[in-house]
């Protein structure tokens, strides 16, 4: 673009007085000329009314990715808004020629300012960001160094491990020195060093599992798991068995954790050593059979549901198929805890095998305890475990093991479920209500006439209840009986819209398109249409384009039609740009940059050409530049210098260039 008609364009600028044509200039400008189109648009913000001048920032963003030096110097400006908006344009497409910006930002007395320009350090690739950023680790605010470190975590690789961990170190003293606490700004590098080590760090590692700090050897136990490398299986090994700076609880779990990652066999008698009830998960995920007759001891001596659950999931890993291994060995235990445990992991490869040692617990068995045992029996289709449900709610009809059989429904299926879940919905204490909901939906279609029954018959103060559960249902098959529903003055019509709404599918776009008809009232067709335009598959377009002329959640349709992306939906949107409604128009051209279709082109200039409202020809000339720009012949003969055409020309030659 030559520099008189560049500047053709700033004297527009300079003239225009209709807030359309100040944008349209503006956006023109953005790809004339860097040098002028700055100056353009400089001069105009700094004698623009307060109304125009987001129009000229907005502007500067473009200038920010062609001309960043230009914006940079004008962070330096006396002129307080024009500072500002080159400071933001440089904000808003961060990029290596910033960084002096950055820098500076990082370097200030204001804690929100440093902290924002250690967060835009981390966004730019420029190596010159190293050292700030370890320098900010120091800062006197905790809240910069944590920007820092995420700033960090963003740029580092292989070759800061070192810097790293030597930071880990210092800010460990410091935390000892003047007890303070930098534990956010420490997990950061330290995640660092776990994610960003590879195997050319490995001798670092393995050195540092001899560090002077605690949480520095943890750290390296921690990477080197994650490296998988055989190589750092015997020091690892040689750290547990002989620890050179102590052993804290917390380092040996991690190491041993890490030793079962390893998947290495020369760790499983180390690991013995130390003993099962520390080293148990490891020596699961090694296949460690001979930890079996402790970890059932621990199991039987287990104090806490929590434990005996965490002992059982670790011998669930080492299963075999012998009477003496597990889970068949644990029937034999005199515990009970065991017996049950044991019982329920066969049940999961060997069902028939296992029911009958699950129906003789049942009955010894705690009411809490049982639920499990019933939920794996009638799995498998044995009646006795109702029985176990039933005997729990007994004992607890409303509370813990109310819950307890809410959560283990919603696995299972049948009449007797539904029927046991409904019973249960008035009842259960508020804070459990989501877990019958949530087994409700789990059961599908078949279930919503019930529920819908005892919705309706419920009184006002449980149907909150029966509400929950409707709107938690997403299986489309329930559409044809949710979608009746949505009428003004049924009190169910909340939760049939959440359900429907968030269930996009044919039979939900059936079940609408032929609820809406029946529409008693203005106000039920307008939320039926906001309905079938939120769940809309591309079945529901002819509706949608429908709906478009019955004035009914126009909104909500426009939306729906550029979110399908369907170009059948062109020629309806093109019609709604010429609607005396400026949201309609606005919402039409909107949809119209999401579909992207050149057909829409011509139109879109036509409309451009004579908009007088702002949002409108943001939106119309967004989706025009997505279009390609096409026009259709509109401006031809036309792009004389002072006229809107003349813009649009300048803005289709760029667009096309591009």
């Amino acid at each position: 673009m030559n520099d008189n008609l560049s500047q053709a364009l700033a004297d527009q600028l300079q003239s225009s007085t209709k807030n359309v044509d100040v944008f349209l200039a503006l956006e023109a400008l953005s790809h004339a000329d860097p040098a002028v189109a700055f100056e353009a648009t400089t001069a105009f913000l700094r004698s623009a009314p307060e109304n125009r001048a987001p129009l000229a920032r907005s502007a500067l963003h473009a200038l920010a990715d062609r001309a960043p030096a230009l914006l940079l110097k004008a962070t330096l400006d006396e002129d307080a808004k024009v500072a500002d908006a080159a400071k933001q344009a440089l904000l808003a497409r961060p990029s290596n020629d910033a960084l002096p910006l950055y820098l500076r930002m990082a370097k200030s007395k204001s804690v929100d300012e440093a902290c924002s320009g250690c967060m835009f350090l981390g966004r730019i690739s420029s190596p010159q960001a190293r050292a700030p950023l370890f320098k900010a680790l120091g800062h006197r605010s905790a809240a910069v160094r944590a920007y820092a470190a995420t700033s960090i975590h963003s740029h580092a690789d292989e070759h800061w491990i070192a810097e790293l961990l030597e930071a880990i170190r210092t800010l460990r003293r410091e935390e000892a020195d003047k007890k303070k606490d930098f534990d956010e700004v420490i997990n950061t590098l330290c995640s660092t060093v776990v994610q960003k080590s590879t195997r050319s760090n490995l001798e670092l590692l393995i050195e540092g599992l001899g560090d002077a700090d605690a949480r520095v050897r943890r750290t390296c136990i921690s990477a080197l798991g994650r490296l998988g490398d055989a190589a750092a299986v015997v020091p690892l090994i040689e750290t547990l068995e002989h620890p050179r700076r102590g052993m804290p609880l917390q380092l040996r779990m991690e190491l041993v954790k890490v030793l079962g990652e390893l998947g290495d066999a020369r760790a499983i008698a180390p690991l013995l050593r130390a003993g099962v009830a520390v080293a148990g998960p490891a020596l699961g995920l090694l296949k460690a059979q001979e930890a079996v007759p402790e970890l059932m001891a621990l199991l039987e001596q287990a104090r806490t549901p929590r434990d005996a659950s965490e002992w059982a999931e670790v011998l669930a890993q080492l299963e075999g198929p012998g009477e003496q291994q597990w889970p068949r060995a644990g029937l034999q235990s005199a515990s009970l805890q065991v017996r049950r445990a044991a019982a329920l992991q066969l049940a999961r490869t060997a069902p028939e095998d296992a029911a009958e040692h699950l129906r003789a617990l049942l009955p010894q068995l705690s009411s809490g305890d049982a639920v499990r045992v019933a939920e794996a029996l009638v799995s498998m289709g044995c009646g006795e475990g109702f029985e176990g449900f039933a005997r729990a709610l007994e004992d607890d009809p409303h509370h813990w093991n109310a819950s307890a059989v809410a959560y283990a429904c919603k696995n299972l299926r049948g009449p007797q479920v539904q029927a046991l879940l409904l019973g249960l919905l008035p009842g259960i204490r508020n804070e459990y209500v989501h877990n019958v909901c949530a087994a409700l939906a789990a059961q599908g279609a078949e279930v919503l006439p019930a529920l819908i029954g005892a919705a309706q018959e419920a009184g006002d103060g449980l149907r909150y209840r029966y509400s929950a559960a409707l709107a938690e249902f997403r299986d489309p098959q329930g559409a044809s009986l949710l979608a009746p529903l949505m009428v003004r003055r049924n009190p169910l019509r909340d939760a049939a819209t959440l359900s429907l709404s968030a269930t996009p599918s044919a039979e939900t776009h059936a079940a609408l398109a032929a609820a809406l008809p029946l529409a008693a009232s203005p106000a039920d067709a307008r939320l039926i249409t906001e309905a079938l335009a939120q769940a809309a598959t591309r079945e529901a377009i002819p509706d949608l384009i429908r709906a478009l002329q019955t004035d009914a959640a126009t909104e909500a349709v426009l939306e729906a039609l550029g979110r399908l992306g369907d170009r059948a939906a062109v020629p309806a949107l093109v019609d709604q740009l010429s609607s005396p409604h400026a949201r309609r128009r606005q919402g039409a051209a909107m949809a119209l940059g999401q579909i992207a279709d050149p057909a829409a082109g011509a139109p879109l200039v036509k409309l451009l050409l004579t908009e007088l409202d702002l949002a409108v020809a943001q939106a119309a000339m967004h989706a025009w530049l997505a279009s390609g720009a096409v026009d259709g012949g509109a401006l031809d003969g036309q792009d004389v210098p002072g006229t809107r055409a003349f813009l649009l020309a300048h803005a289709r030659q760029r667009c096309k260039q591009r």
